[in-house]
Formats: C-alpha cells, sequence, structure tokens
C-alpha cells in the first residue's frame, strides 16, 4: 500500500504490464521473420537472410535487455547469493540464446562452415524474445493473482462484526464495540 493513503500500489503490475505489451509488438514480427524460411517463407518481408539477422537483432535486443530486465536481475542475484532457482534457468537459456545470436550477427566468420546456411548462421533472438515474454505474462498473471487474492482478504476483513451482544451477570444484553471486550465476557 501507498504510505498514508490506504491505496493499493500498483507500481509493479503497471511496469510489468507495459514490459509485456512491448516485449510481444516486438516479439510478434521477430517470430516471424525468424520462423518464415521453416514455413516456406524463405524471404520474409522481401529480407534478405544477412540482412534479417540484424533486424533480428534490433527487433530482439529491446526485449531481452529492457523487457527482460526483471527476469535478468533475478537471475543475476540468483547466481550472486549461489540459491539457483527458476530464474537462474530461464536467465541462463536467454542469455545464451542471445549473445550466441549476437556472435552470428556481429562476428559469423569466428563459426565453423558447418553453422553457416544461406550465408549466415542462425540466430535465436526470437527464442529468447519468446522466452522473456511469456515469462513476464507469468509474472503478470501471478502477480494479478495475489493482488485479487489480497483485495479479498481484506473484503473479507471488513465484514468482521465491529460490536459484540455482551451478556451481563444480572442477563441483560448489550451492544458493545469489540475493544470493549473482556475474557470471560
Amino acid at each position: 500500500t501507498i504510505a498514508g493513503t490506504g491505496e493499493a500500489d500498483d507500481s509493479e503490475l503497471r511496469d510489468l504490464t507495459r514490459r509485456l505489451w512491448v516485449g510481444v509488438a516486438l516479439s510478434i514480427p521477430l517470430v516471424m521473420l525468424a520462423m518464415g524460411p521453416m514455413i516456406g517463407i524463405h524471404e520474409p518481408f522481401g529480407l534478405q537472410p544477412r540482412p534479417r539477422g540484424w533486424i533480428e537483432f534490433a527487433l530482439g535486443t529491446p526485449v531481452v535487455l529492457w523487457v527482460g530486465w526483471p527476469i535478468l536481475h533475478k537471475f543475476w542475484l540468483s547466481l550472486a547469493h549461489r540459491a539457483l532457482n527458476m530464474y537462474s534457468l530461464i536467465g541462463l537459456g536467454v542469455a545464451l540464446a542471445y549473445l550466441f545470436s549476437l556472435a552470428a550477427v556481429l562476428a559469423p566468420g569466428l563459426f565453423p562452415a558447418s553453422f553457416h546456411e544461406h550465408g549466415r548462421v542462425g540466430v535465436y533472438f526470437e527464442a529468447a524474445a519468446v522466452i522473456v515474454s511469456l515469462t513476464l505474462l507469468g509474472q503478470l498473471l501471478e502477480l494479478r493473482g495475489r493482488s485479487k487474492t489480497s483485495a479479498a482478504i481484506k473484503a473479507m476483513l471488513g465484514l468482521s462484526p465491529k460490536t459484540a451482544r455482551r451478556l451481563a451477570t444480572d442477563g441483560s444484553e448489550a451492544d458493545v464495540p469489540l475493544s470493549e471486550v473482556q475474557v470471560g465476557d
């Protein structure tokens, strides 16, 4: 909650939502570029294989580095604290796919000839971007679920009675605030 206002702080929810929409907006054309050749579209959007790698780099980099920052940060923390978890695996997969792809675009000559296909080394920017986007979607759904659960619990607490009926020793009844109820009443 925001101090002194009683309102829930939804800044994390808004931030994750914004990141997710940017990730989805960039990942869709990225997946179309990367997967086009696998479904028979050899030059998606009329792009040759080598320039397509640069476009995939341009689309995938903001998804991995900005959209995926919360995931990469948790990945780094899991390594720094030597407490491996889900983010260790996700971060490792995303980082390796991105770094391999970066090397393939910037220095394709470092790779053996068997890695080259249609004049370029295959890149995995789309895999890194989709993993980031799906993980962020999961985080967003979890955050929304926790928020709704918290709101439901608060609503239930609001249903608790504010007064109690106290029986006096003479048998009479009186409604009193809960704060005045004592053990034995």
